[in-house]
């Protein structure tokens, strides 16, 4: 019995042992993944030496599509814009969750009488009710329906809850042409469109153009803005506007003082119209527009996006996987459409449905042209660097939410996200982050698996 005892004893002892911290898999910390301790986060390691000349190729078509991004970014100005702007559901907003749950901030239902709210505010009978040139002033968010507060489809279903605002359609910088086309019931909230997006503004967040204003802002050069959070502030220090990856701006007629570029940045006067103010900003943050198709010049770019924080439709002035890919090639000239989907066809597309893991990485390797190719797949788009030196492997540039995890259970770990492992960031990594997670979802989980297609930009 004696010895039993002790048997059993040291059996309980080796249980425990095992259930220990030390014992349990090693995961990596909260936000990372082997990918991003092996892969050094700097886009030039992986950009090949001979690009250069390979996106030379495009020089000669610069001028030409860099006219197009123009004539398309202005379209807002022109008279015929209106009729020309596909406006046949611009509240299909109220559609969506006519026969569906919606949720609040504080995570919990919302009353049925909300949209009814939404719908009295939106005030569809009177559409249109405003036709107006503008000038976004300020960094705006365009909302699906007249509301500042986040709406979720379901905050207990990862990828429904946070960062997930239903309400959240895109964001568009300062210096932005829009029409708008409608205002709501109470006149606090006003409807533009551009040519890639439309969505609810605040009143403070345009100002009116007359002819004058287009004329000026049409007819100057235009820099382009390769980093965030720039102040561009008059000469007396005053703050004007916040610049950002993506953003352009007429070059002002004032000369600057050394180590600075003077912009014309638009105000918004106490009677809602526009005016032009010079301001001032960092010669580091900008370049004349569009950037030559250099390997510097993308690399430049995109490390200054890196390890940015994830923003679904623009929250919190971040960028999800669409809007990134769409601010880069902003600045080359090149007019991106806003939506993953859209960005899926805006080139030559290349299906690789129904291969294995092994032979899309081999497509992408042999067919991929860094720099100019999307790799796509449902919901998500990445921008393909290259080939990692170690490895051979394709390596791309996104930002991304999560990877897809097992529900949680006694033996997670705590600091996983149920349902999602979150990156929530600007990353590179090959086409299987989180591969060394035991928790993640087989085969789904792995990007890789559900990569449908890429597209060779430019052609």
């Amino acid at each position: 019995m004696h010895e039993s005892a002790l048997l059993l004893r040291l059996l309980f002892l080796l249980v425990a042992l095992c259930l220990l911290p030390g014992c349990a898999p090693r995961l990596p910390p909260p936000g990372e993944v082997l990918d991003l301790q092996a892969l050094p986060q700097q886009a030039g390691r992986y950009i090949p030496e001979g690009m250069n000349e390979k996106i030379a190729l495009l020089e000669n078509k610069q001028q030409h599509l860099a006219a197009r991004f123009l004539e398309r970014h202005f379209a807002p100005w022109d008279e015929d814009f209106a009729v020309q702007t596909d406006d046949s559901d611009p509240f299909w907003g109220l559609k969506r969750y006519r026969d569906r749950p919606a949720y609040g901030e504080n995570l919990l239902p919302l009353p049925a009488k909300w949209l009814k709210e939404m719908a009295g505010q939106s005030a569809q009978d009177l559409y249109p009710s405003l036709v107006q040139p503008a000038v976004t002033v300020v960094t705006a968010s365009l909302r699906v329906l007249p509301t500042h507060k986040p709406v979720f489809s379901d905050p207990a279903d990862a990828g429904e809850g946070f960062p997930f605002d239903s309400m959240q359609n895109s964001l568009v910088p300062a210096g932005t042409p829009v029409l708008v086309v409608h205002a709501a019931l109470d006149g606090s909230w006003y409807l533009v469109k551009t040519p890639h997006v439309s969505g609810w503004v605040r009143p403070w967040e345009v100002a009116w153009v007359d002819q004058a204003f287009m004329d000026a802002f049409r007819s100057a050069d235009m820099v382009g803005f390769v980093r965030d959070h720039i102040a561009a502030l008059t000469s007396q220090g005053m703050f004007v506007v916040h610049g950002r990856v993506g953003m352009l701006l007429p070059r002002s007629p004032v000369p600057p003082p050394p180590g600075m570029v003077a912009v014309l940045a638009p105000l918004r006067r106490a009677d809602g119209w526009a005016e032009l103010e010079s301001a001032l900003v960092p010669e580091t943050s900008v370049q004349p527009w569009p950037l030559t198709w250099t390997r510097t010049n993308f690399s430049r770019v995109l490390d200054a996006l890196l390890d940015q924080p994830y923003g679904w439709g623009g929250m919190f002035e971040n960028r999800d996987c669409s809007a990134l890919v769409q601010d880069v090639y902003a600045l080359f000239g090149l007019a991106m459409p806003r939506n993953s989907r859209a960005q899926a066809r805006a080139g030559q597309v290349i299906a690789l449905e129904g291969l294995t893991a092994a032979e899309k990485e081999k497509r992408i390797q042999e067919q991929g042209v860094p720099l100019l190719t999307i790799v796509n797949m449902p919901g998500h788009v990445m921008l393909y660097l290259g080939l990692d030196p170690a490895s051979g492997r394709p390596v791309v540039l996104h930002a991304m939410w999560g990877l897809r995890t097992k529900p949680p259970g006694m033996r997670d770990v705590p600091t996983a996200t149920p349902g999602r492992w979150v990156i929530g960031r600007t990353v590179i990594t090959t086409l299987t982050p989180g591969a060394e997670l035991a928790n993640l979802i087989r085969p789904q989980g792995l990007l890789v698996e559900r990569v449908s297609s890429m597209t060779i930009l430019g052609e």
